[in-house]
This record gives structure tokens, C-alpha cells and sequence, in this order.
């Protein structure tokens, strides 16, 4: 949901994996959850030997199997709290993470990496290191 073209809730299945194909999904009744607070915490610590500070994200647990728009609520309310993590090259680390590590404890996002791009980033298991 948008207030003002900024995205203010999100909505996903309760208890939904997304890693099933949709003809997997079994019939019958369906539980959404509804959340307007989809970011934890985010805390910034010094990664010694990597490269520089490091941005630990925690997404509320709806919002890790959550689509499109809960990344979207994610993102927004990361950037609002941490001006820095509204970067592409940030945005497109959570993004990765959103979609390939949803059961990881914390998302590191690190604006010392370079923007390559959410295909590069992809392709670097979100860590890129060459631009």
C-alpha cells in the first residue's frame, strides 16, 4: 500500500513459501498478513578485514517470504532510518538477500561495494567486488 507514492504496508501470505511453484500451493483457506513495520533492526559495525563498515539488516519474519511489495516497505523504511542504505548499490544488496537468503539471520549490506547492477549483484551471491 502507497501513501503518497511511498509504500507505507504490505501484504503476504502467512506461513508462504516462495520457493514452491504456484500449482504446489494447496487448496483451501489462505491467512495474509497485513504489516506496516517490516524492518527490525539495522545496526552499522566495522567489518575488520572486508573492506569497511557493514549495515546488519533484520527484517520483521512476515516479510521475508513476502513478494515485491514487501521489499519494497523494507527498502523505504531502511532508507528512512539509514539515509545511506537508499544507495542502488545498497538497495540492490538487500534485494539479493530478500531473494536468496531469506532464512539468514541478518542481511550485511556494505556501501563500499560497488554498484554493478542488480544482475551483477545477483551473480556475486550479494557480495560484488569488482565494478
Amino acid at each position: 500500500m502507497l501513501r503518497d507514492g511511498i509504500p507505507v504496508a504490505a501484504l503476504t501470505p502467512e506461513g508462504h513459501d516462495r520457493t514452491k511453484r504456484p500449482d504446489d500451493s494447496p487448496s483451501g483457506t489462505v491467512a495474509l498478513v497485513l504489516g506496516d513495520d517490516a524492518l527490525d533492526s539495522a545496526t552499522w559495525a566495522e567489518r575488520v578485514g572486508e573492506g569497511g563498515l557493514s549495515l546488519a539488516v533484520v527484517p520483521e519474519p512476515w516479510v521475508r517470504d513476502g513478494g515485491e511489495a514487501t521489499l519494497e516497505l523494507l527498502a523505504a523504511q531502511l532508507a528512512a532510518a539509514e539515509p545511506e542504505a537508499g544507495s542502488d548499490g545498497m538497495r540492490d544488496q538487500l534485494a539479493c538477500h530478500h531473494l536468496g537468503a531469506p532464512d539468514k539471520a541478518s542481511w550485511n549490506l556494505e556501501p563500499w561495494r560497488p554498484d554493478v547492477g542488480m544482475f551483477g549483484t545477483i551473480a556475486a551471491r550479494c557480495n560484488p567486488t569488482e565494478s
